[in-house]
């Protein structure tokens, strides 16, 4: 596979990717390689007849109504982008206690594509969108084209050390509903690294790839806090 165009591909050890990837939570930035469209030539002016949007025979419901598996991916709107729900910054919603300041912090919100929050704890979360991304993917296969991306992130990982993860997939997070598949790099906390844990996904017909970094001083704190960042943050189904 040729090397896709974009930021200059470093060549790293896998945990050395990953601190960069926590890095970048503290103020560097991470790439996504997002593929400029091409040129298009000038056409006719346009007649006044505006064709209709949404495409024949798709039920947005359904797709939003069922697990995002690997091979559901061919059920999205080609070049339709998903995005991301969080309510990160929003207060416990404990109804029995006083309402309290919300446990996450925004610090960065859609900034070239990323939003980036922190925790008291020194837990930092972030998460990408980029599109465009046609040289990773494998269309009409989003398992492989997700093991292009987290290939390009961090080039010396190997497949079996990326377990499927599953995120929830619903419009608004908090919200129950069915989940989507992700593909999942760990590490261990050591000296000056954090314990983290990266997720990314693919969707080939959608031309959007989705990321997920949470990092923890320690292991047990990112252990305990995977699952409360996964009950506040999910990837929102495209409406039509």
């Amino acid at each position: 596979m040729d090397q896709p165009k974009g930021p200059k591909k470093q060549t790293l050890a896998a945990t050395g990717v990953v601190f960069l990837m926590i890095a970048a939570l503290t103020g560097c930035s991470i790439s996504v390689p997002s593929q400029s469209p091409p040129s298009i030539a000038p056409s006719a002016a346009p007649t006044s007849y505006a064709p209709p949007t949404i495409v024949p025979g798709h039920d947005a419901a359904a797709v939003a109504g069922a697990p995002m598996t690997f091979e559901a991916g061919k059920t999205l709107v080609p070049g339709v982008p998903v995005g991301f729900s969080d309510v990160l910054g929003q207060p416990p919603q404990e109804y029995s206690q006083t309402p309290g300041p919300p446990e996450w912090n925004l610090v960065k919100n859609n900034v070239a594509g990323q939003t980036q929050y922190t925790n008291a704890a020194g837990c930092q979360v972030a998460y990408w969108i980029a599109t465009n991304q046609g040289p990773l993917i494998t269309h009409g296969d989003d398992k492989s084209s997700t093991l292009e991306l987290m290939k390009y992130l961090i080039p010396s990982v190997m497949e079996e050390s990326l377990p499927e993860a599953l995120l929830p997939w619903v419009a608004e997070a908090g919200k129950a509903g069915p989940l989507i598949s992700f593909l999942s790099f760990g590490t261990k906390a050591g000296k000056d690294v954090m314990a983290s844990t990266v997720w990314g996904r693919m969707l080939g017909s959608a031309d959007t790839s989705l990321l997920v970094s949470l990092a923890c001083p320690t292991d047990e704190l990112l252990a305990a806090t995977t699952p409360k960042v996964m009950a506040k943050l999910s990837v929102a189904p495209p409406s039509n």
